[in-house]
Protein backbone atom coordinates (compact mmCIF):
# COMPACT_ATOMS: atom_id res chain seq x y z
CA UNK A 1 0.00 0.00 0.00
CA UNK A 2 0.96 3.35 -0.72
CA UNK A 3 2.09 5.62 2.13
CA UNK A 4 -0.53 8.60 2.01
CA UNK A 5 -3.50 9.45 3.88
CA UNK A 6 -6.85 8.53 3.07
CA UNK A 7 -10.36 9.66 3.80
CA UNK A 8 -12.42 7.60 4.22
CA UNK A 9 -16.63 8.38 3.94
CA UNK A 10 -19.25 6.16 5.21
CA UNK A 11 -22.50 7.34 3.61
CA UNK A 12 -25.96 6.66 5.57
CA UNK A 13 -29.48 7.65 4.58
CA UNK A 14 -29.57 10.54 6.74
CA UNK A 15 -25.95 11.60 7.47
CA UNK A 16 -22.09 11.08 5.99
CA UNK A 17 -19.41 10.32 8.59
CA UNK A 18 -15.76 11.50 7.67
CA UNK A 19 -12.95 10.42 8.53
CA UNK A 20 -9.14 10.59 7.58
CA UNK A 21 -5.90 8.12 8.42
CA UNK A 22 -2.48 8.50 9.20
CA UNK A 23 -0.12 8.42 6.54
CA UNK A 24 0.47 4.74 7.35
CA UNK A 25 -3.23 3.80 6.61
CA UNK A 26 -3.51 2.21 10.24
CA UNK A 27 -5.35 4.03 11.84
CA UNK A 28 -8.65 6.51 10.98
CA UNK A 29 -9.76 9.74 13.25
CA UNK A 30 -13.28 11.02 12.73
CA UNK A 31 -13.14 14.49 11.03
CA UNK A 32 -16.77 15.90 10.13
CA UNK A 33 -20.39 14.00 10.63
CA UNK A 34 -22.51 15.58 8.20
CA UNK A 35 -25.97 15.76 6.88
CA UNK A 36 -27.21 14.20 3.53
CA UNK A 37 -28.30 16.80 1.12
CA UNK A 38 -29.94 14.83 -1.51
CA UNK A 39 -31.36 17.84 -3.12
CA UNK A 40 -27.92 19.69 -3.71
CA UNK A 41 -24.33 18.39 -3.42
CA UNK A 42 -23.60 20.32 -0.80
CA UNK A 43 -22.05 17.10 1.06
CA UNK A 44 -20.16 16.04 -1.54
CA UNK A 45 -18.67 19.38 -1.62
CA UNK A 46 -17.76 19.22 1.55
CA UNK A 47 -16.53 15.92 1.43
CA UNK A 48 -14.39 16.81 -1.52
CA UNK A 49 -12.82 20.28 0.33
CA UNK A 50 -11.88 18.17 3.51
CA UNK A 51 -9.62 15.30 0.96
CA UNK A 52 -7.92 18.60 -0.55
CA UNK A 53 -7.26 20.18 3.16
CA UNK A 54 -6.18 16.86 4.82
CA UNK A 55 -3.95 16.42 0.89
CA UNK A 56 -5.68 13.35 0.72
CA UNK A 57 -4.31 10.10 -1.39
CA UNK A 58 -7.04 8.53 -2.03
CA UNK A 59 -10.80 8.90 -1.01
CA UNK A 60 -12.69 5.23 -0.05
CA UNK A 61 -16.16 5.20 0.65
CA UNK A 62 -17.96 2.44 2.07
CA UNK A 63 -20.79 0.65 0.57
CA UNK A 64 -23.33 -1.61 2.74
CA UNK A 65 -22.43 -5.12 1.30
CA UNK A 66 -25.37 -6.95 -0.77
CA UNK A 67 -26.99 -3.10 -1.36
CA UNK A 68 -27.97 -2.00 -4.36
CA UNK A 69 -25.31 0.79 -4.23
CA UNK A 70 -22.42 -1.58 -4.72
CA UNK A 71 -24.32 -2.83 -8.33
CA UNK A 72 -25.02 0.63 -8.95
CA UNK A 73 -21.46 1.90 -8.45
CA UNK A 74 -19.86 -1.33 -10.28
CA UNK A 75 -22.15 0.02 -13.53
CA UNK A 76 -21.00 3.02 -13.10
CA UNK A 77 -17.20 1.55 -13.23
CA UNK A 78 -16.29 2.16 -9.74
CA UNK A 79 -13.84 -0.92 -8.30
CA UNK A 80 -15.83 -1.95 -5.19
CA UNK A 81 -13.32 -4.56 -3.00
CA UNK A 82 -14.57 -6.96 -0.34
CA UNK A 83 -13.48 -6.05 3.46
CA UNK A 84 -13.14 -9.05 5.60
Amino acid sequence: MREGIRLGVDVGTVRVGVAVSDPGGIMATPVETLARASASDKDVQRVAELADDARALEVVVGLREGSSSVAKAEAEGLTVLPVD
